[in-house]
């Protein structure tokens, strides 16, 4: 098992679709159906924001899973010191290799 940082918006889109299905059929009010073409666009511009990160998960030299990950930053102020933290917005994980 390997875990490595990704730029690779084109294969983050394709294994997005399973977590956006989930997404979709338990809130549908609030998800639109999946579409490729337009994960591709989304994720390429997210990926130009250093804030977000995403780690491909691959087995052997197959692609499994990724998590999409934000630094945030918060500034200090009268109520608190300054700091960063990491917000997790998505881990998806092929089927056929969970536990």
């Amino acid at each position: 098992m390997k875990i490595s940082q990704t730029v690779n918006f084109v294969l983050i889109a394709k294994l997005n679709e399973p977590v956006h299905n989930l997404h979709d059929s338990l809130y549908p009010m609030y998800f639109k159906k999946y579409n490729y073409e337009e994960m591709k666009v989304m994720f390429k511009r997210l990926m130009e924001n250093e804030s977000f990160l995403f780690f491909l998960l691959e087995v052997g030299q197959e692609a499994m899973g990724y998590a999409w990950i934000e630094i945030r930053e918060y500034p200090e102020t009268p109520f608190k010191r300054s700091y960063v933290s990491v917000y997790v917005h998505q881990i998806s994980i092929n089927n056929s290799i969970r536990m």
